[in-house]
């Protein structure tokens, strides 16, 4: 049994900071005392958990096990912690938050200012990336996905649906004409979003039809904000989340396109390191996101896309 829980500690702290000067710093403790720390847990346990060359450290497939469930660990004793000092129920503490870009920029940012003025004992660090990274790797109490989740680990908790539309300008749509059905957008120039979950392809259903098309065009891109401005200057169609298309939409700037289709839709959810969910920082922040979102998201009120 690991004897020294401080060891512990460093290695999760190492994992989050990415070095060991950062890790030292976080701790308050000399760089050599958190390079002991590590050499003390290696021979402990007898592997190596660091891979370390002058300019780059990660972990070794021991290293990872061991800070997943170290950090699920801590995690479990955080929570402890907060149940004994229930009775003041204050959340307090770093959150840390991961969110793509677009809805981070968008929505989120007014979200997370509320929070901060109902929780002035919490501190958030807010990252916003549409890559979907690893929570327990980087040391994230919530990150928050659109998508169709998929079985993990992780605890996810579900917050709003995700509506998508298919769109074009009026003026694409006048040269290149309108798709009658999803098999058209094979024909079509097609704005692409890097990060769909199935990489290319675009999914819709009608009374129980359902049509996946591999979609190509001109420009893809990893921005979803890059990839509407793109079909807004007549570059093609577009795979838009609403919460990013509404604006356009009632503008007129752009105009759904197979309305009579509805898409595979992902959904908002939140997902956390076992344990997470129980710490009260975390649990005020979801319960304060999804009150934010609501049953239906307040970009999608009132937006008609049939029309």
């Amino acid at each position: 049994m690991i004897r020294d829980l401080a060891t512990l500690r460093t290695l999760v702290t190492i994992a989050t900071a990415g070095s060991f000067a950062g890790a030292a710093e976080k701790l308050r403790i000399s760089r050599a005392m958190a390079s002991k720390h590590i050499a003390d847990l290696e021979t402990e346990l007898g592997v190596k958990l660091i891979n370390r060359t002058t300019r780059h450290l990660s972990l070794t497939e021991a290293g990872q096990t061991l800070t997943a469930t170290a950090t699920t660990m801590f995690g479990l004793i955080e929570t402890a912690e907060q149940e004994i000092r229930a009775s003041r129920a204050t959340p307090r503490g770093t959150l840390r938050v991961n969110a793509p870009m677009s809805f981070g920029i968008r929505h989120l940012g007014r979200i997370v200012s509320e929070f901060l003025k109902q929780c002035p004992e919490v501190e958030v660090e807010l990252t916003l990336n549409d890559q979907v990274v690893d929570v327990v790797e980087h040391g994230y109490d919530v990150a928050i996905r659109i998508r169709q989740l998929e079985d993990s680990s992780l605890t996810a908790r579900y917050l709003a649906p995700a509506r998508m539309v298919v769109c074009a300008s009026p003026e694409y749509l006048e040269r290149r004409g309108k798709p009658a059905h999803p098999r058209d957008l094979e024909g079509h120039d097609c704005l692409v979003y890097d990060y769909l979950a199935r990489h290319g392809t675009w999914s819709l259903e009608r009374q129980g039809e359902r049509e996946d098309v591999r979609v190509r065009g001109r420009m893809r891109g990893n921005n979803g904000d890059v990839l509407m401005q793109a079909a807004i200057d007549g570059h093609g169609i577009t795979l838009s989340p609403t919460f990013i298309a509404h604006e356009a939409l009632r503008a007129g700037t752009l105009k759904p396109v197979l309305d009579d289709w509805s898409i595979v839709a992902p959904a908002f959810f939140a997902v956390m390191p076992p344990g997470r969910v129980d710490v009260l920082k975390v649990r005020a922040f979801l319960d304060h996101l999804a009150r934010s979102l609501g049953k239906e998201p307040y970009w999608d009120r009132e937006l008609r896309l049939g029309d």
